[in-house]
């Protein structure tokens, strides 16, 4: 049967995912015995599918240079994270169900948090340097950001999704942020939370997103959405979509205690 190439790269994606990420129950299971995180989907994986998707080449430095040949910035970032010990305080392992170091069986989020409903952070980030941003804004195609995040909150989840979105480096919002950032004289850091308003306000497109389940013996991946030629950023939520850029911005120069008109750099 004739495939397109989107549907020939769609093919290839689901058998990159479900190639390496074959040995994951067994991974799950002798990490968390010995209480080390596991990336379900680690950022060199994400570099690889993300130029598989993009028919290019990862740039082979390992650091130091595009993360893709055709000048595209990778980004990944994970929801499996490790909470803390409700009892001990230590980190444990998102697939633990009790604490190894005192056998408790509840966690938090973090540190400080006084209950123990909700035990996964979900505080994972993007991060974009706002200095490299424009140093290298001329040359830099875009912004590929991927996130795995897990289905339940529950260490017997076994169920992950996986998704793929593209930031223009001319985003509006990006840039202003950015700007707000280098002139910060804390950081120079972007800190892109997944679903938060900076988010939203530099108007991802989304290209693909599906589900990616674990089996005893091998992991299968099954898409939910693929449109690679997509251009359309996400919809943006109802309790963003009457908050403007120039708000945002704002709010973070106060927080940051810039003075208006100030130019700083780390």
């Amino acid at each position: 049967m004739y495939m397109n190439k989107q549907q020939l790269i769609k093919q290839r994606i689901k058998q990159l995912i479900e190639g390496c990420t074959a040995g994951l129950s067994a991974q799950i299971e002798w990490f968390t015995q010995y209480n080390q995180p596991v990336k379900i989907i680690d950022d060199a994986l994400s570099e690889v599918i993300t130029a598989a998707t993009n028919d290019t080449l990862c740039g082979g430095t390992g650091g130091g240079g595009w993360d893709h040949k055709d000048n595209a910035e990778v980004k990944g970032t994970s929801h499996v994270q490790s909470r803390f010990c409700a009892n001990c305080g230590k980190k444990v392992s998102f697939f633990a169900t009790e604490c190894p170091h005192c056998g408790c069986e509840s966690f938090k989020a973090n540190a400080k948090q006084k209950g123990t409903k909700v035990t996964n952070p979900r505080d994972g980030r993007w991060g974009i340097s706002a200095m490299s941003h424009f140093k290298y804004k001329p040359e830099l195609k875009e912004y590929r950001l991927t996130i795995v995040e897990p289905l339940t909150d529950d260490p017997s989840c076994r169920e992950f999704r996986y998704t793929y979105f593209v930031v223009d480096k001319d985003s509006v919002h990006l840039n202003n942020y950015a700007k707000a950032q280098l002139e910060s004289p804390k950081s120079d850091n972007i800190n892109f939370q997944p679903y938060g308003v900076d988010f939203y306000l530099s108007l991802p497109v989304m290209k693909f997103t599906g589900v990616l389940t674990v089996y005893k013996d091998y992991t299968k991946f099954e898409f939910e959405f693929f449109d690679l030629n997509n251009t359309t950023p996400l919809d943006i939520p109802d309790r963003f979509v009457n908050i403007t850029s120039k708000e945002v911005i704002a709010k973070k120069k106060r927080r940051l205690g810039k003075k208006r008109g100030e130019w700083r750099r780390n």
